[in-house]
């Protein structure tokens, strides 16, 4: 039963989602980046602004950008403007949007994975529907695919807890196959 209130609640959800990038976007990722501490991390109290498994120094530390992204200070300041554009509002999918994980809840209704397509569906207290093929990149409901491994569910959470965070992706340019 509680699959059938999520997928009613979901378009609220996306929408709500939506709200919290636009306000990041508008309001707080232009400035947030000036009160990070040395490691990149937002204070407690912007958290929910920062995506759960990086720090705003991913960018220049992990290669997403060249590393001389981070070399000097203003440089840094504008490596982490743009990690929070790229990631705008990810911890609210994460925790008020997303979903307590327990793989013993969550079946697995299809898996394929080829050179020219990745499908993957999945039902629990909510559903994830994530496909990667000719049309494009499609993720929808809750990232339970992050949780997947090719045969069996991982065995450590996707993040610091057992959750899953909600997603609304469409992107007909990722193309695979």
């Amino acid at each position: 039963m509680k699959i059938v209130g999520s997928i009613l609640m979901y378009p609220a959800y996306v929408l709500a989602s939506l709200a919290a990038t636009v306000f990041a976007c508008v309001a707080i990722n232009w400035w947030a980046p000036l009160l990070c501490d040395e490691q990149g991390n937002l204070p407690r109290w912007l958290g929910w602004f920062q995506t759960f498994d990086a720090t705003l120094d991913a960018g220049w530390r992990d290669g997403y950008i060249d590393g001389a992204w981070g070399s000097t200070p203003v440089r840094r300041f504008a490596a982490r403007v743009y990690w929070l554009y790229r990631n705008p509002a990810y911890g609210w999918d994460y925790w008020p949007l997303g979903l307590p994980f327990a793989p013993k809840d969550w079946r697995v209704v299809r898996y394929v994975e080829s050179e020219a397509l990745t499908l993957f569906v999945s039902v629990g207290p909510g559903f994830n529907v994530y496909y990667h093929g000719r049309f494009g990149m499609f993720k929808l409901g809750w990232k339970a695919w992050n949780y997947w491994n090719d045969a069996t569910w991982k065995s450590d959470p996707f993040g610091p807890a057992w959750r899953v965070p909600l997603a609304f992706s469409i992107s007909p340019f990722k193309r695979k196959g």
